[in-house]
């Protein structure tokens, strides 16, 4: 986000928010949804992270205003192995892999996670849901 001089801004509760979960694994998936919207927003582009809290859940949505997808992609965005068509400015393509493992470790955690587009150079909105420390829900499998 730095080389691309992306403005990034965090919307959070005043208080701190605790969910139940490995944190490695939760560090991870922030990064790897981060690290999407860096790589398909231009340079100069906005990054919002948004954190909401309600009685048993927190969501966090990672919004940005890069180049978008059609809504025929958003079924298997998570998919292994599954991208967009190469254009000019989704020139950075990876394997496919990083949003497939974001929903493998958030369903791991009990929480789920979606992808929303308003189409192609409009941006993209993803985001998680995860219960809070102390909500009826099982503990998160071991993700050793």
């Amino acid at each position: 986000m730095v080389r691309k001089q992306h403005a990034c801004h965090l919307h959070q509760p005043p208080h701190p928010v605790h969910v139940r979960g490995e944190k490695r694994r939760l560090v991870q998936i922030l990064a790897n949804l981060l690290n999407n919207a860096a790589k398909y927003t231009a340079p100069g582009g906005v990054i919002d992270v948004r954190v909401t809290v309600s009685a048993a859940q927190v969501e966090i949505s990672v919004e940005d205003n890069g180049v978008g997808m059609p809504a025929a992609l958003l079924p298997d965005v998570f998919d292994t192995y599954t991208q967009a068509a190469p254009t000019p400015d989704r020139a950075e393509g990876g394997l496919g892999l990083g949003l497939a493992l974001v929903k493998e470790l958030v369903a791991l955690h009990n929480g789920t996670v979606h992808a929303a587009s308003a189409g192609p150079g409009r941006g993209s909105t993803f985001t998680l849901t995860l219960p809070l420390a102390g909500a009826d829900v099982p503990a998160p499998a071991s993700m050793a």
